[in-house]
């Protein structure tokens, strides 16, 4: 017996003694920086002895070889399949309105009592008008996702009988990691179902009662096509660290959020693609020659009706040869009516 075998078959008797007492105990390499840190935080590091039962839930490996076999029954369904799904989801929206909007209100008097900002507020909000509102963008996803999987995008004659085709697949396995708009589930869920994708969705803690609610509604659609698992929502305390090293069961990252969390994941995911942005531009411009009527109603529609979203107008960008018409006046008392500040530049 070597020397290694030696000292794990000490180890594990330490641990089975003092299992054997009432006491967890965790083997870990005690050369590995922050070792004892990241284990006080619940990180997954080196081997975890308890006799506690554990809780009911899947580990999030297991959840995500499920999203890949969910993934490939996706695939084998025809597209008007997937469609009927992603209608079930809308409809379930409305017809479950009761029960999310109750878990909602739970998210939302924990939020007011950590006093947590108002527009952060704003975005964790569900009501009756946005729940229907996101039935309708996903009736509209229905209708576009028949073609999705399959489609030959280009195709080359490389030799008399042999032709090159370049055809739409899925990527596989999503991780989607969102911060506090509880209603980005149902949207990436819709996306990820047109696709033939399998998803795991990371949500923020703040929306973790609207979430779970919402997550029921979208394992009740997929049920009609027999693809339960195909999408799964970690709620477990994983540490996004853990979800960056999955690169054997996870194809693409998607953060979905503040730049600081899309740079931050950017940074941390060594091997795993990372789909990303980096600072929004939420800009509106009117052109000299624009639909002026069109252009009041498109301006006070991306910044007044829900100045919290996160594509909500930032900047507004108008043709010189507008400033000295009235049509410039019109938009300025426009918003301020709105209560809108205005900050002018060059």
């Amino acid at each position: 017996m070597s020397r290694k075998d030696t000292i794990c078959g000490f180890q594990v008797q330490a641990a089975t003694w003092a299992l054997n007492r009432g006491v967890s105990v965790v083997i870990c390499n005690g050369m590995q920086e922050k070792a004892i840190k990241f284990i006080m935080a619940g990180r997954k590091i080196g081997t975890f002895f308890t006799n506690a039962p554990t809780a009911n839930t899947a580990s999030v490996e297991t959840l995500a070889d499920n999203a890949r076999h969910g993934s490939r029954v996706l695939q084998k369904l025809p597209a008007e399949d997937r469609a009927n799904a992603i209608n079930a989801l809308a409809d379930l929206l409305i017809s479950k309105q009761a029960d999310i909007l109750e878990a909602n209100e739970k998210d939302i008097a924990q939020a007011i009592k950590e006093e947590t900002a108002a527009p952060l507020i704003s975005r964790l909000s569900l009501t009756p008008s946005k729940l229907k509102s996101l039935a309708t963008g996903l009736r509209q996803i229905a209708e576009t996702s028949l073609t999705n999987v399959g489609k030959v995008l280009r195709r080359t004659k490389i030799a008399e009988g042999l032709d090159l085709a370049q055809v739409t697949v899925p990527i596989g396995v999503l991780l989607v990691i969102f911060e506090s708009r509880p209603d980005c589930l149902p949207q990436v869920a819709a996306l990820a179902l047109s696709s033939a994708n399998g998803l795991l969705l990371k949500g923020g803690k703040e929306a973790s009662h609207s979430n779970k609610a919402l997550m029921d509604v979208v394992k009740q659609a997929l049920g009609t096509v027999g693809a339960q698992d195909a999408i799964s929502l970690i709620s477990t305390r994983e540490q996004i660290s853990d979800l960056l090293s999955m690169e054997n069961q996870i194809d693409l990252i998607i953060p979905r959020g503040s730049s600081e969390l899309v740079r931050s994941i950017q940074d941390q995911s060594a091997h795993i693609p990372v789909l990303g942005h980096a600072e929004g531009i939420c800009h509106v411009y009117v052109d000299k020659d624009a639909n002026l009527d069109k252009a009041l109603t498109i301006i006070r529609d991306s910044k007044c009706d829900y100045p919290a979203a996160c594509n909500a107008m930032e900047t507004l960008l108008v043709h010189e040869d507008l400033f000295h018409q009235p049509f410039f006046n019109e938009v300025c008392d426009m918003l301020k009516r709105e209560n809108v500040q205005l900050f002018s530049g060059p």
